[in-house]
């Protein structure tokens, strides 16, 4: 039953970019199911499934969310200040149904992938190409509304972002961080190739370089500052990060650092639009992210322990909206997802969540990884971690779910070659039988 759950997880992939980015509720339960119908094939395979103490944790993790965002909604608190004179903490007493929604299957997402990769061992690699044909369908999309001059999300008329490629998104942000995923991906494969001779590798792994470059050009056509920065600093760390030869690394990654910002600067001044939106950013008159930051520590100052609970961000922002700032709009986001989430749980649950992924990465450095592996994640979570600081849709299922598969399967194939490891040791089990077709 490994091909169903595997085809359980790919699929996520490809689906939940078509599916409008697969945040709705009618998407993110589409994908919930696949992800359940993966867990019940691994489940009812021969032998007994494999288990790791870092699995214990993120589930542990997750139902504390789940409870504090469901203790915030109860009416057990004082009465809280005019205006917000509830006697709860979130403003929202069923939002916690979608926190808790999203949460769980994001865990269950974290324990397919666990039991896959420790079945596939090319479950990285498949990740990898399972990017790149769901770029390349999204480019297909992208470039047929463009040639056709249709103004569409292939679900309804663009509401906004007119004359950027979109795909099937309904953001330029989320379609150009997905190109840019696919982009360092294409990077990783190509890479896959060892021929020592330059003329060889691209003979046979070419194409590869050359899905690189038009998803490049793809994330210059989504107009979007922020993806295109991302995908230049995923590009630039993998492949400082993969230099070869470890002694001729400082004078190599020099060289790379300094062709990816000519490259860059090139890219930017060829494409009008592009430079018209980094222009922009020296504009008084214009309403950026600053004014939106300043707003939401207004209102984190306000509840800074607490927070407003889930889906108060619109009303939270409307009401300590700087003069700045289009009170009128509704900002569903502070287009930061740190502050998006120091508003809805408080500063003590973001800063444990940044202390727990910092232990994280700091397990994952001590892994025994190959160093395109290695580069690859690095990149990828770099690129995640800039997404999250300047927009709020690396919340996307269509985003998230490339960075965390590449990371779980990453951990798993690492703690694999490396059993020791504190994370991973503490539930030892009977490995599962392996099918038929995997035998050969």
């Amino acid at each position: 039953m490994l091909w169903l759950a595997q085809i359980c997880l790919m699929a996520q992939i490809i689906l939940a970019p078509i599916l409008l980015g697969g945040l709705r509720p009618w998407a993110l339960g589409i994908l919930a199911i696949l992800t359940g119908i993966g867990i019940l094939a691994v489940c009812v395979r021969p032998g007994r499934m494999r288990m790791g103490r870092y699995l214990g944790y993120v589930w542990l993790a997750i139902g504390a969310i789940i409870g504090w965002s469901i203790l915030q909604s109860l009416p057990v608190w004082p009465v809280q200040p005019y205006p917000f004179d509830l006697p709860r903490i979130a403003l929202a007493p069923y939002g916690w149904q979608n926190v808790a929604t999203y949460l769980i299957w994001l865990g269950g997402l974290v324990t397919l992938t666990t039991q896959v990769a420790h079945m596939q061992p090319r479950l990285i690699i498949i990740i990898a190409r399972t990017i790149v044909i769901t770029c390349t369908l999204q480019l297909i999309l992208a470039t047929s509304a463009e040639l056709m001059g249709w103004q569409t999300t292939f679900w309804f008329a663009k509401q906004a972002h007119s004359g950027d490629w979109t795909g099937s998104f309904a953001n330029r942000n989320a379609f150009g961080t997905l190109m840019g995923f696919g982009m360092v991906a294409c990077l990783f494969l190509y890479d896959q190739n060892r021929t020592l001779s330059i003329a060889k590798r691209l003979d046979h792994a070419g194409g590869w370089l050359a899905l690189a470059i038009v998803f490049a050009v793809a994330v210059i056509q989504s107009h979007s500052r922020l993806a295109f920065v991302m995908a230049v600093i995923g590009g630039v760390l993998f492949m400082i990060q993969n230099v070869p030869f470890p002694r001729h690394r400082p004078r190599r990654s020099i060289f790379i650092l300094l062709a990816g910002i000519m490259i860059s600067a090139v890219a930017v001044m060829t494409s009008p639009e592009l430079l018209a939106r980094f222009m922009d950013l020296g504009r008084a008159d214009l309403i950026q992210r600053d004014d939106v930051w300043a707003t939401a520590l207004h209102g984190i100052a306000a509840r800074p322990v607490t927070g407003w609970g889930a889906n108060a961000i619109a009303l939270v922002m409307a009401h300590f909206a700087t003069p700045d700032l289009n009170a009128n709009a509704h900002w569903f986001s502070s287009h930061n997802l740190w502050l998006d989430g120091a508003l809805i749980f408080g500063m003590p649950v973001m800063a444990i969540t940044f202390c727990l992924g910092g232990i994280a990465l700091k397990a994952l450095a001590s892994l025994p990884l190959a160093s395109d592996i290695r580069a690859l994640v690095i990149a990828f979570l770099v690129m995640a971690l800039a997404g999250s600081i300047g927009d709020w849709v690396m919340i996307m299922p269509a985003l998230i779910l490339p960075v965390v598969m590449m990371t779980v399967a990453t951990f798993a194939t690492g703690f694999a070659a490396h059993p020791a490891t504190p994370l991973h040791a503490g539930h030892v089990v009977q490995p599962p039988a392996p099918d038929q077709a995997t035998r050969h």
